[in-house]
């Protein structure tokens, strides 16, 4: 009964969020169609996968309508209108106003004492990151290079700081004016950032694996620095999994007054072109986008699967090195995939893995679908070969937000595969 359970869960969390886009639009045709006839669970869940694809689809062919009709700099008085019919008026679209989601951002940040919040929406996380190191030279760098150190591992971070040149941003090892810190991280194996070193002018949290619950009152209540930001990809875990658009989402946390920061930001982000399209405005209007609540019950639910992975898999393994998941690491801590290492590695090693994994799958009848990233309603797993100074490889098995029988078999299989067996 608890795999029939799972299903039905998701075919419920589906058909509600088609309800809410409905509600939103208006538009009567976004209910995706799912019915449960017999046991065949794994025959289910690949039909759930087209429903949440069909709902997708819909609700994107809805959303396209504005930006189709509109032009990239409309006439005067022109006027484009959202899915939910909120209006939107531009001149040049690469300085559009975002506000209208931005605002969903007052119960999407955190509330903290004598600290002003307030959030800002980028084309991507990185677009985000470029904006905010532009802002950090324009603010702080007048008198000589910004010191920056990296506390994280994640390689286009380290790629872009590295794009600047050392006499604008310098790299250090400890205190610095601008710290980057990825609170949990992963070069092959997962690590997280116990000591953060001291920010003197702003601290830079990369929230992308950690999600939107992740408490930030910690940094606030140690930082000696007056501002502490958090950015994230908001394509990972913000969208239900269906991947609307990319986004990148700011919370900005000042001791003073946040309005200036933001207002800096916006102008950086109209100039460089790091700003939401029409387009992509109109698909992130999807009710479920910046959804605090929703969120954190569907991330709550990719955690708690993939810490479930990473306790069937354990510490001690004949096949696989340690800490694939920082929940091993440290309690509390968390993921949303896990990093499958081998003791004895090789190319060979990882190719005859990751056979043995997809023909276990197939065998066994359940669902692990070979693609990139993480966050979905489905499960996910891919070899990941980085350059040789990027980090070690490994298998990403990316376990997602349904439950049930390719879930509680994934548990199985790997729990195997980690003895030896």
């Amino acid at each position: 009964m608890q795999f029939r359970a799972a299903i039905e869960q998701d075919a419920c969390d589906l058909k509600e969020l088609a309800d809410r886009a409905t509600r939103t639009s208006g538009h009567p045709d976004l209910l995706p169609k799912f019915r449960f006839q017999n046991d065949h669970y794994a025959a289910h869940e690949r039909g759930l996968d087209a429903a949440a694809m069909d709902l997708r689809r819909h609700w994107l062919q809805l959303a396209h309508q504005p930006a189709d009709t509109t032009p990239k700099s409309p006439c005067e008085g022109e006027v484009a209108h959202m899915p939910s019919g909120r209006a939107v008026q531009f001149g040049y679209e690469r300085e559009i106003d975002a506000s209208v989601l931005e605002r969903r951002g007052e119960d999407y940040v955190d509330r903290v004492p004598g600290w002003s919040s307030e959030v800002v929406l980028f084309r991507s996380g990185q677009a985000a990151l470029a904006c905010l190191l532009q802002f950090a030279v324009s603010r702080w760098g007048g008198t000589g290079a910004l010191r920056v150190s990296h506390a994280g591992a994640y390689f286009e971070t380290a790629s872009l700081l590295k794009s600047w040149p050392g006499r604008v941003l310098s790299w250090s090892e400890g205190a610095a004016d601008i710290v980057i810190a990825e609170p949990v991280w992963c070069d092959g194996a997962f690590s997280c950032s116990e000591a953060i070193p001291a920010a003197r002018r702003a601290l830079i949290l990369d929230m992308t694996m950690s999600g939107p619950g992740y408490d930030l009152r910690r940094h606030l209540q140690q930082a000696d620095c007056p501002l502490v930001i958090a950015y994230s990809s908001g394509l990972k875990l913000d969208q239900a999994g269906l991947e609307l658009a990319n986004v990148g989402i700011v919370r900005l946390y000042a001791q003073n007054d946040v309005g200036e920061i933001s207002s800096a930001l916006r102008d950086i982000r109209s100039l460089v072109g790091g700003g939401l399209t029409l387009d992509e405005m109109s698909a992130l209007s999807a009710p479920w986008f910046m959804d605090r609540g929703y969120a954190d019950r569907y991330v709550g639910a990719i955690f708690a699967h993939n810490r479930a992975l990473a306790a069937a898999i354990g510490q001690r393994s004949p096949l696989f090195a340690p800490y694939c998941h920082p929940s091993l690491r440290r309690q509390g801590a968390d993921a949303p995939f896990c990093a499958l290492r081998l003791n004895d590695p090789s190319h060979d090693g990882y190719r005859a893995l990751e056979r043995r994994v997809t023909d276990e799958c197939e065998r066994r009848g359940l669902n692990l679908v070979k693609g990139g990233s993480f966050g979905f309603r489905g499960h996910r797993f891919e070899l990941i070969e980085p350059e040789p100074d990027q980090g070690e490889t490994f298998l990403r098995v990316a376990m997602g937000w349904r439950g049930g029988w390719s879930c509680e078999g994934l548990y199985a299989l790997f729990d195997e595969l980690a003895q030896g067996r």
